[in-house]
């Protein structure tokens, strides 16, 4: 899921900012129209986790029970930068207080197929698959991500 992000961070940024060397490697985005985009991020929100909760739910459950620690973004269709095609509907999220708008965590989300089904989550999406389980596997996900990404010294101040 990172490097998909990547590659599409890449290709958005070869396109914003006209660069042609860097836009050579990568289709022009073929954008999902309105209602599709809509539909996507409908379909990944409204999914259904293991424990019944939907996808919003564990994620605003999570918020609630760790606001100083878990922040949720916004979910996104993710494109790839080889073929400019959507496959991906993308959850940002901030760990801890510090949250600049770039500094936002990318690896979660959801792979889609191209009629915008949700795919089968790989289980070496650690986060995604934690989202999968639902509420109390998350916020436990979040717990450790937070430990290890922020905190992993707790005589130390926090790092974000």
């Amino acid at each position: 899921m990172r490097s998909l992000i990547c590659l599409l961070l890449l290709g958005t940024l070869a396109l914003c900012c006209n660069a042609p060397a860097l836009a050579q490697d990568h289709a022009p985005i073929r954008a999902l129209s309105k209602a599709d985009d809509a539909r996507w991020i409908s379909t990944v929100r409204t999914h259904r986790t293991q424990d019944g909760s939907t996808v919003a739910e564990v994620v605003a459950y999570v918020e609630r029970m760790r606001p100083r620690r878990f922040k949720a973004g916004s979910f996104e269709v993710g494109y790839n930068g080889a073929t400019g095609m959507a496959e991906s509907v993308a959850i940002g999220y901030w760990l801890g207080a510090r949250r600049a708008p770039g500094d936002s965590y990318v690896d979660l989300g959801y792979e889609m197929t191209p009629a915008g089904a949700i795919r089968p989550v790989a289980v070496d999406e650690v986060m995604t698959t934690a989202l999968e389980d639902g509420r109390q596997a998350f916020l436990r996900a979040v717990d450790e991500a937070y430990r290890r990404d922020c905190h992993p010294d707790p005589r130390d101040p926090p790092d974000c």
